[in-house]
This record gives C-alpha cells, structure tokens and sequence, in this order.
C-alpha cells in the first residue's frame, strides 16, 4: 500500500506514525510520575508537553541534555524508544529508497479494443503509447482472453440453462469455472517503444472472437487481459502494466483514427486521439451490368 500511495498521502501517513509513536512513548514518561525526568514542571499539561518533547528528541537522537531519564524505569523506556527509533527511521529510510528506484511508466492504452477487417479478414486491435520521455526497450505484450464456463451434471447442466433462462433461481447443480485462452498476436516483442504501437490478433479460423460474435462473448462474460513488459533505458528498471477488455469495452465493426502526425521532417504522435475510433465506411453496391 505505501509503495502505491500517492507522495502527499505517503508522507501524511509517514508523519502520522512519527507523531503516533512520539505521543505513545510521552504518555509512558507521563505515567512513570513527575521524577521520571529531570526538570520536569509539576503542572500535568507542562509537563505531557515535556514529555512530548524529550520523546521526539530520544526518537531523533538529538538530545540537547537539559532533560534526561531520572529513574530506572525511565531509562528502560528511553532504551526501548531509541531500538523502536532506529527500526522506523530504517524502515522509513528503506521505503524511500524503494519509491525513488521503482520505474513509474506511463503506458497509455486505448479505452476500447476494436474488431475490425485486416489484410483480408478480421482482427482484434488496441493500441498503446509510451507518455515518458524515456524509451522502453525489449518490449513485449501477452494477451489472453477469459471465459466463463458452466460444467457440471445432465441435471447440472439443465439448472445451469433454467438459470441463465431465469436468473432469480438459485445456481444448483452446476458448476462455474475461467477459461483461459492465450491469444497469438501478429507481433508480440518489439525492441523499441519510443511512440505508439498497434496490437494485432488477427482472427484466424481457430480464434475465439471467429467463433463466437458480440452477444455470445457477452454471455460468457469474456474479458481480454494484456500484460506489458519492458525495461526503462534510463533507470535499466523493468516495467509492467496491466489493462482489460470487457466484452462491453470492445467494439465491433469500427477502426481507429490515425494518430500519427507530421511535423516538418519528424513524425509525432497526436495522444488526443489515442481513444478515437470511427465506423467503418459502407462497402458500396455493384451496379448490374
């Protein structure tokens, strides 16, 4: 969870436990008595803040020496804040470290993967763009296609059907389970990833997306997962991304827009029109001769 949280959230959570662990430690000192600490005011509310204050100077090791531990009891108490002291601030040290070395990608991927006619049939197609400056590198894509399968008894089999028919009955006697299908794409490793890149199934006979259409894949509550892979040529840190395609989030019979732009002699990427698709053109009738 620290590892994910935004930096504002890390650090208001970091300064939560600091002053969590500092106010602990002073209502210890508060209920060792009035002698635990040297010049310690008699007044309750002074000397809460007394203690406050020598515990945040025991967990930081500064120690400026006015107030120190007047009895046994305190110096245990001081013994145990500074071993609790030196775990936090190495732990705290280590989560740094960890949240300025893990490689932070921007892969973007388009919000609907469509199918769409390619080189003389069908495909399934999204597309992604690299939004860091830095170039990735040994890229690859794995996709899969999830299905819901209902198997069972004869008996389990036909509630299965009744329940699908009618879904206020109760699912008994059959059971549920995920099929995975491992999706080939016409390239699934690229060596470089400095701009866009256009991920291609292509639906051959043996493809799911062949066998079943629209309202079939819906039923079975299909889902496309795309694992992404690379390494950042900066930091040489490897890079992972994960994004899903409901059935509902893929369109049929629709293309993308064209993103790619020419700006004098160099070719850029327009991001705007990452998620843009348009319909397909009508093919136009024959005339009778």
């Amino acid at each position: 969870m620290l590892l994910g949280l935004p930096w504002p959230q890390f650090f208001a959570w970091a300064l939560a436990v600091y002053l969590l662990l500092n106010g602990l430690f002073a209502l210890i000192y508060f209920a060792l008595g009035p002698r635990a600490l040297s010049d310690s005011p008699m007044l309750e509310s002074s000397r809460l803040a007394t203690d406050f204050f020598f515990s945040v100077q025991t967990y930081g090791t500064i120690g400026f020496g006015h107030v120190y531990p007047a009895t046994t009891a305190a110096n245990l108490a001081v013994t145990l804040e500074a071993f609790v002291g030196l775990v936090a601030v190495a732990l705290l040290t280590g989560m740094l470290f960890a949240r300025f070395s893990q490689a932070n990608h921007r892969v973007l991927f388009s919000d609907h993967a469509v199918i769409a006619p390619y080189q003389g049939g069908r495909a399934l197609m999204f597309r992604m763009v690299n939004g860091r400056r830095s170039e990735l590198i040994d890229v690859s894509v794995e996709v899969v296609l999830t299905l819901r399968q209902d198997e069972g008894t004869e008996a389990g089999n036909r509630a299965g059907a009744e329940n699908r028919a009618n879904p206020s009955l109760n699912n008994v006697g059959h059971t549920q389970h995920r099929q995975f299908l491992p999706l080939p794409l016409e390239r699934s490793q690229v060596t470089l990833f400095p701009l866009a890149w256009m991920v291609v199934h292509p639906c051959s006979p043996e493809s799911p997306f062949t066998r079943l259409n629209a309202a079939e894949l819906a039923a079975h509550d299909a889902e496309v997962i795309v694992i992404f892979r690379a390494t950042d040529e900066v930091s040489q840190q490897p890079v992972q991304a994960r994004v899903s395609y409901h059935s509902s989030e893929i369109l049929w019979e629709r293309r993308f827009v064209p993103m790619y732009v020419r700006t004098g002699h160099q070719l850029a990427v327009d991001a705007r029109l990452l998620h843009t698709t348009e319909a397909l053109p009508e093919t136009p009738v024959p005339r009778n001769a």
